[in-house]
């Protein structure tokens, strides 16, 4: 999911942001090319984001950016298919390990829908400010939907794995992500 104007990030196009050398994009279509569970990938952008279609080479579906969650129906519903892993574009710091996690615990929670969620402690402990919090929780901008049962039941899969906390939608928390890479590759 590309199609945020990343309007709380004050620096243009979020997912051509620059972090570690590379665009947070890159980083998530990395992991998603990675890992063995996911057969393609799609960038789902708005008319605001079509401009990422000239810094990336990848398959893109266009939806009309009404909102993430009207946008990820809709890419959903575009592409037709059954089980659909929908990533946000800013999350660098996943790797294609932690997706085919993701996979088999979908598989195992047998519900047409995933969510994945970090306790919102965690954040805090990282110096992230969460934009939503649910029950003590903050979603990941990880999901897999079932395209064929999109209104049934949602499993919510906690992690306390550091690497889903950091989805960047402020600069501070780019700045977070940075030193926290630095931090990891000292130890």
């Amino acid at each position: 999911m590309a199609g945020g104007r990343g309007t709380r990030m004050g620096r243009g196009l979020k997912p051509l942001l620059t972090f570690k050398g590379r665009p947070l994009i890159e980083w998530i279509l990395e992991a998603a090319a990675g890992c063995d569970s996911i057969e393609n990938v799609f960038v789902a952008i708005t008319p605001e984001t079509a401009q990422i279609k000239d810094a990336l080479k990848a398959e893109f579906i266009e939806t009309k950016g009404k909102g993430f969650v009207e946008d990820l129906v809709a890419a959903i519903k575009q592409l037709g298919r059954d089980k659909t892993m929908v990533l946000s574009a800013d999350l660098p710091l996943l790797t294609a390990d932690d997706l085919s996690w993701v996979a088999t615990e979908y598989k195992l929670a047998n519900t047409p829908a995933l969510a994945v969620y970090v306790p919102t402690e965690l954040y805090r402990e990282l110096g992230l400010q969460p934009s939503i919090e649910i029950d003590g929780l903050v979603p990941a901008g990880v999901n897999i939907v079932d395209g064929t049962d999109l209104n049934g039941a949602e499993t919510r899969l906690v992690t306390e794995n550091p690497r889903f906390a950091f989805n960047i939608n402020t600069p501070s928390d780019l700045e977070k992500a940075i030193e926290f890479t630095e931090k990891r590759s000292e130890e």
